[in-house]
């Protein structure tokens, strides 16, 4: 039996809204005839047994956040019994009198989502209402508002929430591993104890919150699993997104701390997709159209239908939606019955040359026409400020379409071909539609998708086809230069350093680190006439 199962693990804030919409993409997967399906359920999913003894299928995940994220969501759930406590504070005080008596008190409990409510109505319909599940930010307040899936108690890994005096934005979580030694003897062990032959992790991370501590995770796990790969898809921090100064103690160390979990992923990651901080993904083009309240999100669309969607760019809700569309798109191959492809595969694909294990995110979505590979991709890896001006041939291209026509893959192919790569350098899928189940926003202003659009002036079509795409070139090499650039002009100020803690010798040693990875991806000597998905 080939390898198969992929234990995944996310962590942080961000990372979790994306996972939610992941795993509910899944889920709607499950939907199909097993027999008829194309995706292989086992790849993502163990099946058990509920306390009823019914069949189940839930994710074989690992979810780390800080306790008050989690929501509604309990280690429990109606699948493996409910317990009624565990949505209240487990960590209520209590106060003891001056006669003796001890007082208790305790949180409210977290009132149902409003998706969730609509979900248990008595006629089980999902009705696609603006007043039910047009789910906007205001009625989003959880990644766990618009869960569809059921996980078993280990899954659910709850960090204590930090003192009101402590950062949030550049906390590590370094010491969270070193005291729980159950978690890579425990909940991780069990479930890779559970797969007939694992192929490994597939990690999503907020760095600014989690990359300590996904660095720990991952020393421990390499000391113990030397073979098995890892995919990491590390979003990072608004460090580098706009202008710094080196009086913004904050924004200093979000930058650092990007850098270093950059350069640790270098060395224990197979590959790693990093994901800029959504206020550097590419807009300003279409800045004069945007109403105040909502803004077009028109780097993942052609201009041809700038009005087709509406995205709240401050909302985490809609931002991990296109996030994960993308991600889920591109890593399709993997959780597919009919094909071959491995994480260690993958991987190796991409990074064939050996020292350039960080790949860049491209996509269109929804995919609407042939117009769109000349003016619709956009990447989600590389800041907004690096995206004009030179353009670089990718050294590998990993494609994945989804939902294409035949004349839409020969529209396809007839693009892949005047790139400026060999056949032999670029690897294609052609999957089914992606999926859109109610929990998604209903973003869309007018039915993109390949079936017809649910009610609504803002609507949303039941599925829609997509584009996305891996790639390593040259200009993965200003993800690293503009953080080696940042911290070089830190050095200069060595008393303002030191004051935030930091030493100057090891941010040197950093800084050096940093420009070796980019000169690895050729720096910007490597500047060719061909560009992924911009015309000439």
């Amino acid at each position: 039996m080939g390898m198969k199962e992929i234990v995944y693990i996310q962590a942080g804030n961000l990372s979790n809204y994306a996972g939610t919409h992941f795993w509910n993409t899944q889920e709607s997967y499950l939907a199909e005839d097993d027999a008829d399906s194309a995706y292989d359920f086992d790849v993502s999913f163990r099946e058990g047994l509920s306390l009823t003894g019914r069949p189940t299928f839930c994710p074989r995940l690992l979810v780390f956040d800080y306790k008050s994220n989690f929501g509604t969501l309990a280690k429990s759930n109606a699948l493996l019994g409910t317990d009624e406590d565990e949505s209240l504070d487990e960590d209520s005080p209590m106060i003891c009198g001056r006669n003796g008596q001890v007082s208790e008190y305790r949180q409210d409990r977290i009132s149902k989502s409003a998706y969730h409510s609509s979900l248990d109505k008595p006629d089980d319909r999902e009705e696609d209402t603006t007043e039910d599940s047009e789910h906007s930010q205001e009625n989003i307040r959880y990644w766990s508002d618009f869960n569809r899936v059921y996980y078993v108690p280990r899954t659910v890994q709850k960090i204590p929430d930090p003192a009101e005096w402590e950062n949030v934005e550049v906390l590590t979580l370094i010491p969270y591993v070193r005291q729980d030694d159950a978690l890579m003897e425990g909940s991780l062990r069990l479930f890779l104890e559970e797969c007939d032959s694992p192929q490994g992790l597939q990690i999503m991370n907020d760095t600014s919150t989690f990359g300590g501590f996904i660095h720990s995770f991952l020393t421990s796990f390499r000391d113990q699993y030397t073979k098995l790969p890892c995919l990491v898809v590390p979003l990072l921090s608004n460090g580098t997104s706009g202008e710094l100064h080196v009086d913004d103690a904050i924004g200093i160390k979000n930058v650092v701390n990007d850098a270093l979990y950059l350069r640790s992923l270098n060395e224990i990651a197979s590959m790693s997709i990093p994901i800029q901080y959504r206020s550097a993904w590419p807009m300003e083009s279409w800045n004069q159209r945007l109403s105040v309240k909502v803004c077009i999100l028109p780097s993942l669309l052609s201009s041809q239908y700038l009005c087709n969607i509406l995205v709240e760019t401050t909302s985490n809700y809609h931002a991990s939606a296109i996030l994960s569309a993308l991600v889920e798109s591109v890593t399709v191959p993997l959780r597919l019955r009919a094909s071959d492809v491995t994480l260690s595969s993958l991987s190796g694909r991409l990074n064939w040359r050996g020292n350039t294990p960080f790949s860049e995110l491209s996509g269109i979505f929804p995919f609407s026409g042939a117009a769109e590979f000349g003016t619709g991709m956009t990447s989600l890896s590389t800041p907004r400020v690096n995206q004009g001006g030179l353009k670089f041939s990718p050294f590998t291209r990993w494609d994945v379409t989804r939902g294409f026509t035949p004349s839409g893959i020969f529209t396809y192919e007839e693009w892949s071909s005047c790139q400026s790569l060999q056949d032999t350098f670029v690897s294609t899928t052609h999957a089914a539609s992606y999926p859109i189940p109610t929990s998604f926003p209903a973003f869309f202003i007018s039915a993109e998708g390949t079936s017809s659009a649910r009610k609504g002036i803002l609507s949303r079509p039941e599925n829609c086809s997509i584009f996305s795409s891996l790639s390593t070139s040259a200009r993965t090499s200003r993800l690293f230069s503009s953080h080696a650039t940042a911290i070089d002009a830190y050095l200069k100020r060595k008393p303002a350093i030191e004051a935030l803690g930091f030493d100057g010798d090891d941010l040197r040693d950093l800084a050096n680190d940093l420009w070796t990875l980019h000169d690895n991806f050729g720096g910007e000597n490597n500047d060719q006439d061909g560009s992924l998905g911009e015309d000439e």
